[in-house]
């Protein structure tokens, strides 16, 4: 009996539904009930970016400043009262490719961390969101 993986709560399980021009699909955190959709590589990216600062993890780096209204940063960890199971987000695929990124830091006004696929035979660094996204389209093309 096997038993799915943990996933802590700076990693996100990304499923690729579609890949042409651009990428196309979900991203899943534990600390989400319900997928992050996207439909282009920029909106993956804020949307993961905001995900971080609502729980707190990694930290930014630097605080950002806004002109419209105030965004209000998480300064500590902010658990829901309901996560989804390791369990449920290890059974998530994509239709194309699916990857665990582990955000480990968020220096410099960008990412490092590490871009896996979900068995971990495959495991990629990077040091910023445009290696990561080159890492991603690199792990595609290699499928033809």
């Amino acid at each position: 009996m096997s038993s799915a993986a943990v996933f802590p709560m700076n990693m996100v399980r990304l499923c690729i539904d579609r890949y042409e021009n651009d990428l196309c699909g979900r991203a899943y955190n534990k600390m989400l009930l319900v997928p992050l959709s996207f439909v282009e590589y920029s909106g993956m990216l804020l949307k993961m970016d905001d995900l971080f600062d609502m729980v707190g993890y990694p930290q930014a780096f630097q605080a950002r400043r806004t002109f419209r209204g105030s965004k209000k940063l998480c300064g500590s960890i902010h658990m829901p009262e309901r996560m989804m199971e390791d369990e449920k987000m290890d059974r998530q695929r994509g239709s194309r490719r699916t990857f665990d990124i582990i955000v480990q830091s968020r220096r410099q006004s960008s990412w490092q961390g590490l871009l896996m696929d979900p068995d971990r035979t495959s495991v990629r660094r990077f040091r910023s969101e445009m290696e990561l996204l080159e890492c991603i389209r690199q792990e595609l093309c290699e499928d033809f």
